[in-house]
């Protein structure tokens, strides 16, 4: 029962989206390696050769309090370093995700036949443009469905009217056009 709790609540404190854990993990790294470096910076202080040249030069408790002071100096730093870089990365990847998220739903929305959605393109960076390629696309889309339904309608219609040998004679040429308009739409979205 208790593994089950934790796993929900570890799952409920894990973001859901693929970058925003990855962020996390580039976090943990950078603070991994800032930790690394405090403890470096600790044993480095600490040896013998400072603490030598320091005895040397002043009394052992004064050197010993210099070195405290150092070390929290460079602790206090490496923190607000961690802290600024987290801070950027986590501002970054809400720039980023904000809008990733509406071309997602924007897209969903497409791809189950709603061609009234169209994504926004405010910004003017990889996403804007993005965007903009989608909207051309799914334009693109509704007209080769409009063309499609159109004339598909007057197959029917010539089909259904006039007479026998020119039905399928005039079926015939409307499906080469609709055949011919077809590869010029596959040619322009291929150029998008």
């Amino acid at each position: 029962m208790i593994k089950k709790v934790d796993k929900m609540f570890l799952k409920s404190f894990l973001p859901k989206s693929g970058l925003q854990r990855q962020l996390i993990f580039y976090i943990v790294f950078i603070g991994v390696v800032f930790l690394t470096m405090a403890v470096e910076m600790n044993g480095f202080l600490r040896g013998e050769k400072i603490f030598g040249i320091l005895n040397d030069l002043v009394s052992p408790e004064v050197s010993a309090d210099l070195v405290e002071h150092i070390l929290l100096k460079v602790r206090v730093m490496l923190g607000n370093l961690l802290l600024a870089i987290g801070l950027v990365m986590m501002l970054f990847t809400k720039r980023i995700m904000f809008p990733l998220e509406r071309i997602i739903e924007g897209t969903r929305a497409m791809s189950v036949g709603d061609f009234s959605t169209t994504l926004p393109e405010q910004s003017k960076d990889e996403l804007g443009e993005l965007a903009r390629h989608i909207n051309e696309l799914n334009a693109n889309e509704q007209e080769l469905i409009l063309l499609t339904k159109g004339m598909a309608d007057q197959i029917r219609q010539t089909l259904m009217e006039g007479e026998s040998g020119t039905k399928v004679a005039e079926a015939v040429e409307m499906i080469d056009e609709l055949e011919e308009a077809l590869a010029e739409f596959g040619r322009s979205f291929y150029q998008c």
